[in-house]
């Protein structure tokens, strides 16, 4: 029963990465040939080929491990080995063979309690679906599937009068500086409608295919988040805000903002469940700090949203150079502050707007979904009533 069960979540599981890698698919061919389709064209990310290749391997690991697994305390200890580990070889400025082979054999002890963790707290949050033939069973569906690797950039391409993301490509994860600036460069070469083009290549924290992927340089904390960010995109799909996602601009921005705002909350309770990195390396749980206040009072997301407002308010007075020199003298301002940001343009505002709880973002939807999360009262609920938004309109009313 449980290998004819297992087999039967893995099939549903593979028609739900197809429908979303096929729409990702389809999204990415959107919009003209032009200069920077071509730029994207040549370091184009094989989704294709990815799925081929981890698909497999990770359902193959299941089958291969289906009873009981290692204790708590060993799986605390790999979660300690491999983050501590991770970020030793992050630091260093030169290759360690030997840490690289060790972070590959902890990665799939390391993936399969993630997972099974991550699993207990969508379970209690009752995020779950009902499967034909298993509607009694309280399943949590699409099953958690991550894997730890590099994860795609993108090319992000807006005009230079307005903010407006009117192309996105996705792009292999291992491209030299050098060569991403020609990409931007290249893509910058294009004049649609007699006017420029912004372009920027960025590097995504994850992605939602079937497992997903998430970034392997990130710490602890911020992974979790985006294990749950993408598994929403995914659970997602089986409704409204998940099925207009392709749409329209709206409807993207709520589902990016959801998973954004559902994915930190999510995080934040598996961190109190299971405990933080030190506490799984053996350091005893603190009471909660008070937040540091920002350096030299600097609000980084205060800064941001406004430099957003005042560049939207040059472009829509035909002051394009202007607002670039703003925003480029920003950029460099911000990095005095401890804020790195590689390019700051027009392409990096139209990119991160979908997520409207961000810095980069001044949509009100953000606001509004914080207010409908205090309103549900829990993660859980708050992604269950934000799954049939999708339009500012609904969310309006959801709040009325």
């Amino acid at each position: 029963m449980r290998i004819f069960l297992a087999s039967y979540l893995a099939a549903l599981a593979i028609l739900t990465g197809l429908a979303i890698a096929g729409g990702l698919a389809f999204y990415d061919r959107l919009g003209p040939a032009d200069a920077a389709e071509r730029a994207a064209s040549e370091h184009g990310y094989n989704l294709v080929g990815w799925e081929l290749k981890h698909f497999p391997e990770k359902w193959l690991y299941k089958v291969q491990h289906p009873f009981g697994g290692p204790s708590e305390q060993d799986r605390n200890a790999s979660i300690c080995a491999y983050f501590k580990t991770a970020a030793e070889l992050n630091s260093s400025q030169e290759p360690d063979p030997d840490a690289e082979k060790r972070l590959a054999e902890l990665e799939n002890d390391v993936e399969d309690t993630i997972e099974g963790r991550a699993t207990g707290v969508l379970h209690d949050q009752k995020l779950t679906l009902e499967p034909p033939l298993f509607s009694d069973l309280g399943l949590v569906f699409p099953p958690v599937d991550t894997e730890i690797d590099g994860t795609p950039r993108v090319l992000a391409i807006s005009p230079r009068e307005r903010i407006e993301l009117r192309n996105s490509y996705l792009l292999e994860p291992n491209i030299p500086l050098p060569e991403i600036e020609q990409i931007e460069r290249d893509a910058e070469s294009a004049n649609a409608d007699g006017h420029g083009i912004s372009a920027l290549v960025i590097r995504t924290g994850g992605f939602s295919s079937y497992p997903s992927v998430v970034f392997e340089d990130a710490p602890y904390d911020s992974l979790m988040e985006t294990v749950f960010h993408e598994w929403l995109h995914s659970y997602l799909i089986f409704f409204p805000l998940g099925q207009g996602y392709f749409g329209s601009s709206e409807t993207r921005t709520l589902n990016e903002s959801v998973a954004n705002i559902g994915g930190k909350e999510l995080a934040r309770l598996y961190f109190e469940r299971y405990g933080t990195l030190d506490q799984a390396c053996g350091a005893q749980p603190s009471p909660s700090a008070t937040p540091a206040p920002a350096a030299n009072g600097f609000d980084f997301t205060s800064e941001m949203r406004a430099l957003r407002r005042q560049v939207e308010a040059m472009l829509a007075q035909g002051q394009v150079e202007a607002a670039e020199a703003l925003m480029a003298a920003k950029r460099d301002e911000f990095q005095t502050k401890g804020f790195f940001i590689r390019r700051l343009n027009q392409a990096y505002f139209a990119f991160h707007g979908f997520y409207a709880d961000s810095p980069g973002s001044i949509d009100p939807i953000g606001p509004k979904l914080q207010t409908l999360l205090e309103r549900a009262g829990s993660p859980g609920e708050f992604v269950r009533r934000a799954s049939g938004l999708t339009t500012r309109t609904d969310l309006d009313a959801l709040l009325d």
